[in-house]
């Protein structure tokens, strides 16, 4: 059965916790997460470049100059997309690019990058974090850093939504939260580390 490191808030070890196998101890599946990665860029995406054709360009339609004589090429438009100004040719169009991965896809691509941490001693299970009334980001700043290397990734998984944990958090570059409920296989693998509280592990493992 996997294992975590145990901590109090200012990183001192108090034990090992054990990790359910069916979450931490999978065997990893490269395409699930493969897919499941993809999908979820793909669906971050906006969709929202455009531009506009010949026909849609604002301007005359009056012929720039007579077709010959004048030792200039012919035109017969100032919209040309020959033309500075004119239109485009196969312009972007608004469209979206999301798509739907499956459930299962998705639960086995999250559980194979929690497996692949939890085999090399990416995640901590810390008893709780910081409590804070207003938002205090020194006092995160400093649960950051002892909770992990200097320079290091990590990703705190909390049970609920803490609005004051989110506001102190925001401006520490290399620390992010998460709620359990939220969190999903490019948030987990994009990081050095995974801290989750007791509670988040408890319930993660509940919902799983």
């Amino acid at each position: 059965m996997p294992e975590a490191i145990l901590q109090n808030q200012d990183g001192t070890e108090k034990g090992k916790v054990q990790l359910p196998d069916s979450t931490f101890g999978v065997k990893p599946n490269r395409q699930a997460v493969y897919e499941t990665v993809k999908g979820i860029l793909r669906n971050q995406r906006q969709g929202t470049s455009s531009a506009k054709t010949r026909h849609e360009v604002r301007g005359t339609t009056t012929k720039p100059w007579r077709q010959k004589g004048t030792g200039r090429a012919r035109a017969g438009s100032n919209k040309s997309p020959l033309w500075v100004g004119g239109g485009r040719i196969f312009p972007p169009r608004p469209r979206d690019f999301s798509v739907t991965i499956p459930k299962k896809i998705r639960r086995l691509a999250l559980h194979s990058v929690l497996s692949d941490k939890a085999s090399r001693g990416a995640i901590v299970v810390v008893e709780n974090y910081p409590a804070v009334d207003t938002p205090k980001t020194k006092v995160f700043a400093d649960f950051w850093k002892s909770m992990a290397t200097e320079g290091q990734k990590c990703l705190l998984v909390i049970d609920k939504y803490d609005e004051n944990v989110y506001l102190s958090v925001r401006n520490i570059p290399r620390l992010f939260v998460t709620t359990r409920a939220n969190l999903n296989t490019y948030d987990a693998m994009n990081v050095d580390k995974l801290i989750f509280t007791s509670d988040a592990l408890k319930a993660f493992d509940k919902t799983e």
